[in-house]
């Protein structure tokens, strides 16, 4: 059945609203993202900025997923973001609050560059005059299109006066304006100078000029407290002027009900872990408790029902379940127990009996006689698992400027008593594929021996981790290991088929990568992925993809058909890894997907090693 979309509608200018999806919201934009839209580009606040809080506390908005808010994010709590719908507000109002950013414009009529001020009825000494809010439309449409940041996460305007004066030093000048000289396809070609005194500035020397930061964040506001870093120009629709930092974690037997939904949200969480101080209660002390959050509003009455209507010893199993806390060392450690619960699955179903998925249909299945194995070019068994049924949670913790070095910038944000970070629930159906186990036993079999030149040199890279961007002893190491690599490059290729052989785009299908080495020897261990397509909101996805799984073969042979060679070859093939790179033989002709797909940022990747060892 298909499902409208929900759309978010943020305020982007005084008399239009700009539409995104929420789910838009946690993988592209979020607080300090730049949004194009068709009053000029404005910045997008913080949440506590945004006015959502006005409409909804993040308890009303809370998503539960307890592996990632306890494993990953520190306690704290997950909301989404309401569509305006949801809030009952008209789709044509403005929900999320937004700031406009930049505010110099640069007249293409007149070259002026200008800061239109408050209540100027033109900004371009040049223009005609207009009123107040036409100016302003202006203005705006004519927004500068460069803008400085640091790696501190800070962004502003460009000191523009303060760069034609830097040379002649004449400080106190004060223009309402700034001349724009030259253009073509080259900064160099282009000279800003002042009309009062004639001071001026290359803007190809400037872009490549250290400015000194301000310290300032517009989605917080226009403090500007002031940073030792240094600053860089950039062009404000520039990929890396903010990079997400999203972590997702998949809902996984035995959380993977309904009920575990419910009863792990943060009002019932509580409410049980108090009544448990006692003791353990009845199950009458139970429904007593889930009776007082009906009338205090934080559970429905259908919701109580479906509880009430389990088996008492399902409810005291799923309330145990719930107040159980969650804990992982690294984010490898949080991925190794879906690998876990992933292969298990695939041997034994999930869930393992109906009878044990109280409160409706799980938020993870797989059907046991539908898992299928084929043998690879290479001889080597793979097992192909149809997962039906999946929930992802997707968060988005921060984002960074500039490079994925820099410093994370929150975008969590704290109700007085935890924090939140803004995330979306998906819902959908995927693929899951490892080496098979003989006899379908849970004995899970070790990654057969990577040979040849590639390998060896990942092997090396994983020696030397400091050469390329990683520290040794750090849970970060096994992106290097070629077991890894060839996980991945096999898992973009796929992705790949799947838009030539099935009609999937690239950008529909997203991947987890799967890997536990062997603590004892790195050139030994396992590894699986999952590609899956999802949804926000309804049920998920149609079927299409585990509908491939019994001729799974043929969308392996497209995968690998072509392996050994690329459109770039001999540049491509010759790439190894090595210092100061992250990937081996790996382009937009052969190996890497949409960004939006990879979670590695199509890194770690290497054509040479799947060729070398084919499954």
């Amino acid at each position: 059945m298909w499902k409208a979309r929900q759309l978010l509608r943020l305020e982007v200018s005084h008399v239009a609203g700009q539409q995104i999806r929420p789910s838009q919201y946690i993988t592209t934009y979020g607080p300090g993202a730049l949004l194009e839209g068709p009053g000029g580009p404005r910045i997008i606040a913080s949440i506590e900025n945004s006015g959502i809080p006005r409409h909804k506390s993040p308890l009303e908005l809370e998503i539960v997923e307890p592996r990632l808010s306890m494993g990953l994010l520190d306690g704290a709590g997950i909301m989404r973001i309401p569509a305006n719908a949801e809030i009952g507000v008209n789709d044509s109002q403005p929900l999320y609050e937004t700031s406009t950013f930049p505010s110099w414009s640069l007249c293409t009529v007149h070259n002026r560059l200008y800061q239109l001020r408050y209540g100027d009825t033109r900004g371009c000494s040049g223009c005609d005059t207009y009123s107040t809010s036409e100016a302003w439309k202006k203005s705006r449409r004519e927004a500068i299109r460069f803008v400085m940041a640091c790696p501190e996460g800070h962004l502003d305007d460009v000191p523009w006066v303060s760069l034609v004066h830097m040379g002649n030093h004449n400080h106190n000048c004060r223009p309402r304006s700034l001349i724009w000289e030259g253009g073509g396809g080259s900064l160099r070609n282009v000279t800003i100078r002042c009309p009062d005194c004639g001071g001026n500035i290359n803007l190809g020397f400037a872009y490549s000029m250290d400015l000194r930061c301000t310290g300032r964040f517009p989605e917080q506001g226009t403090q500007r407290p002031g940073c030792d870093s240094e600053a860089k120009m950039i062009q404000r629709g520039a990929a890396n002027l903010r990079l997400s930092e999203i972590v997702t974690a998949l809902t996984i037997p035995d959380r993977a009900t309904r009920l575990h939904q419910i009863l792990g949200r943060s009002v019932l969480r509580g409410a049980i872990r108090a009544l448990y101080r006692n003791g353990n209660p009845s199950i009458e002390e139970l429904r007593g408790t889930f009776e007082d959050l009906v009338d205090d509003g934080y559970l429905t009455r259908d919701e109580y029902t479906r509880i009430v209507s389990c088996r008492e010893n399902i409810i005291h199993q799923v309330v145990r379940e719930v107040l159980d806390d969650v804990h992982y060392e690294s984010e490898h450690d949080f991925r190794n127990d879906e690998f876990s619960r992933l292969q298990s699955a695939a041997s034994r179903g999930a869930p393992v009996s109906p009878a044990s998925t109280p409160g409706g249909p799980p938020l993870f299945e797989v059907v046991r006689p539908d898992v299928r194995t084929f043998a690879g070019p290479g001889r080597h068994l793979l097992r192909i698992t149809p997962v039906s049924r999946l929930r992802v949670v997707m968060v988005q913790k921060g984002y960074r400027r500039l490079d994925y070095a820099s410093r994370e910038i929150t975008v969590g944000y704290h109700d007085g008593t935890k924090m939140w970070y803004p995330g979306v629930e998906l819902f959908g159906e995927g693929i899951f594929i490892d080496l098979a186990p003989e006899n379908d036993s849970l004995n899970f079999p070790e990654h057969f021996a990577l040979n040849g030149v590639a390998a060896a040199s990942w092997v090396n890279a994983q020696n030397n981790p400091q050469n390329h961007g990683l520290e040794a002893g750090t849970a970060e190491l096994y992106k290097l290991n070629p077991i890894f690599v060839w996980w991945h490059t096999l898992a973009h290729r796929i992705i790949n088929a799947l838009a030539i052989d099935s009609g999937y785009s690239s950008a529909a299908v997203r991947e987890r990568i799967y890997f536990r080495p062997d603590p004892d020897n790195p050139a030994v261990g396992r590894g699986g992925i999952l590609l899956y397509t999802t949804q926000p909101g309804g049920d998920g996805t149609l079927g299409g993809m585990i509908a491939l799984v019994p001729n799974f073969d043929r969308l392996l042979a497209t995968a690998l058909r072509d392996v050994n060679s690329c459109s770039n070859d001999p540049l491509c093939r010759e790439e190894l890894i090595r210092p100061g790179r992250q990937s081996g033989s790996a382009c937009y002709a052969c190996g890497l997907i949409s960004e939006t797909s990879c979670e590695y940022r199509n890194l770690f990747l290497d054509r040479n090693i799947l060729a070398d060892n084919l499954p």
